[in-house]
């Protein structure tokens, strides 16, 4: 298509018909601004003199002003006309040329929008295959947050952008190799914490969270199981001595058993009895205890000797009480009797 070329032909106006007598006009007002400025000047009554001729000059120079603005508008417009129809040319013109103009626009929008398209598949390709292995949902939320609508612009370099996919990729993979190496118990724990923003920071923390609540919990547990420890040793401990005592007793008894096979009567049942049983098996003891056999030797009968008298000393008494069966209480006075025991029932 030739070049539109627009051309005007202009013929600058000249306004013979304007304002008439302007330069006897401008002298006329300058006069009377002369003329006020002095008389309004003055004294105070002759002032007063020529205000009504004062507001008469007004009024006749604000219609003045008013006929030279009506006449400049009038002139305006009639120098317009020859403006005023290039205009609506123009208007016209301009409007007819704008449709080509949307329809190009129209095909470039959609050859850039294919381009685009094309350019985003290219890109999405490339990353698919960056960052196969990885996990979907990692892999999905790392694209996304890497993708820059710039890498579309026919001037974006292709190596830039793979550039930057790698090295997102390469670094997806280098957590992933640490959180591998977390213990498998928190590992699941590591990864949840890792997904929302792809932070490795985030998983560690997580992990040493977990891990001072095991050190804490191994601690209680080690702690509960001390105690229980000693508590058993406690139990222990008591249970062997019942046991040594219970040996004792076993012992002790057994003795009791030879002795009654060697004369002793059955041991009684109740604690008094039992009691008395004891203090008679003592002075059986102590009666029939050995002792070194003398031969008498017969001596002359001396004459009887005046012993000096000797004052009585009484011996101390005790207060006992005894708790027990008719039989029982019976018992203990029988044997305090058989040992010559004075006595006095209360």
């Amino acid at each position: 298509m030739n070049e539109l070329q627009v051309k005007v032909q202009q013929t600058p106006g000249t306004v013979t018909d304007g304002l008439q007598h302007a330069e006897d006009t401008k002298k006329e007002a300058y006069a009377l601004k002369s003329q006020y400025e002095s008389a309004l000047g003055g004294a105070k009554e002759e002032s007063t003199r020529i205000i009504g001729q004062a507001k008469k000059d007004r009024a006749m120079l604000n219609n003045l002003s008013k006929s030279v603005n009506a006449r400049k508008i009038e002139i305006k417009k009639k120098c317009l006309e020859p403006y005023e129809l290039i205009e609506t040319q123009a208007k016209e013109l301009m409007a007819i040329i704008q449709e080509p103009i949307a329809v190009i626009d129209e095909r470039l929008t959609e050859y850039e929008t294919a381009r685009r398209k094309k350019a985003r598949a290219v890109i999405l390709e490339y990353m698919q295959k960056a960052f196969e292995g990885i996990e979907q949902q990692i892999a999905d939320k790392a694209k996304n947050a890497l993708y820059d609508d710039r890498w579309e612009n026919a001037t974006a370099k292709k190596s830039e952008w793979q550039t930057a996919i790698d090295a997102r990729a390469d670094a997806i993979r280098s957590d992933l190799q640490v959180l591998a190496g977390i213990e498998e118990k928190f590992r699941s724990y590591a990864m949840d914490a890792y997904r929302p923003n792809l932070r490795l920071a985030d998983a560690m923390q997580k992990v040493q969270e977990l891990r001072a609540q095991e050190a804490a919990i191994l601690k209680r547990q080690q702690e509960e199981e001390e105690r229980k420890r000693r508590e058993e040793e406690e139990r222990r401990r008591r249970q062997e001595e019942l046991a040594k005592r219970e040996a004792e007793l076993a012992a002790q008894n057994q003795q009791e058993e030879v002795a009654q096979t060697s004369g002793y009567p059955e041991r009684p049942q109740t604690d008094i009895g039992r009691t008395i049983d004891n203090i008679e098996r003592e002075a059986f003891a102590s009666a029939t205890a050995s002792a070194p056999i003398q031969t008498p030797i017969i001596e002359p009968t001396p004459e009887p000797v005046q012993e000096p008298e000797i004052p009585f000393d009484p011996k101390p008494s005790q207060t006992v009480r005894i708790t027990g069966s008719p039989e029982d209480y019976q018992k203990v006075i029988e044997y305090i009797k058989a040992m010559g025991i004075d006595y006095e029932e209360v």
